[in-house]
């Protein structure tokens, strides 16, 4: 092994540098908190503690999934996050990210999977729920994902997409009344720029192509009077 603070080099049946002292840097596989203080267990989980190395694979790994992502590769990016999980099979943010990946993909079923792998780890992950419900809203399941939007509201109430398939479903049930006191509650929490941007992009693909709707384009000017106030865009 290395020492990682002074560089010499010394045998791995070794618990730390013989030359200054130094333990080896770990990481858990679970938490993914670095550790170098000489244990083996993870103090936060009880997780057997992993090399370093392990770690900055697992890292490099994520760096590629997220180039390809960017790329629009998302086969790719799954690829990759897949390496992750063969290695660390509980890290909870890759298994998210690949069923987004899955979603993309077109894969409905493969995304389903990982969530429900996701939820058996942590039911209570940001944004686990919210993904349920989408999925049901695609199979036409409306009940089954307000249930699921209601458990994310109470679990993380400020987080922002189970909002906005709130207000969806209030779409499909033509209730504007109830849509833009969801969106009062949004604009009060302070939306993500990147969520309220996407938001008003689908509802501009929606008067466009499928059916104006009054209402529905006064609520979107809501929105884009928010997005112009706060985040100096504009759609002039």
């Amino acid at each position: 092994m290395k020492c990682s603070a002074c560089g010499e080099k010394y045998s791995d049946e070794l618990d730390f540098c013989p030359f200054c002292g130094t333990y080896p840097k770990k990481f858990c596989p679970k938490c993914f908190c670095e550790v170098n203080d000489g244990g083996n267990v993870c103090s936060g989980c009880g997780s057997e503690l992993l090399p370093f190395e392990q770690f900055k694979h697992c890292h490099d790994l994520k760096e590629k999934a997220e180039e390809y992502k960017e790329k629009d590769n998302f086969k790719k990016s799954a690829e990759c996050y897949e390496k992750i999980l063969e290695e660390f099979p509980q890290h909870e943010d890759v298994i998210f990210l690949l069923a987004k990946n899955y979603e993309f993909l077109g894969e409905k079923d493969k995304a389903l999977s990982q969530y429900e792998r996701l939820a058996q780890i942590n039911p209570e992950y940001v944004g686990l729920c919210t993904r349920f419900a989408k999925i049901c809203i695609e199979k036409e399941e409306i009940d089954k994902a307000k249930e699921y939007l209601k458990k994310e509201h109470k679990e993380h109430p400020f987080e922002n997409e189970h909002y906005i398939y709130s207000m969806h479903i209030c779409f499909l049930e033509d209730d504007f009344e109830k849509a833009n006191r969801i969106l009062d509650r949004l604009f009060a929490i302070g939306p993500n720029e990147d969520d309220l941007l996407i938001f008003k992009v689908n509802n501009d693909l929606n008067l466009k192509y499928v059916e104006y709707n009054q209402e529905l384009a006064d609520l979107n000017e809501r929105v884009k009077e928010y997005l112009e106030k706060n985040f100096n865009l504009s759609f002039s």
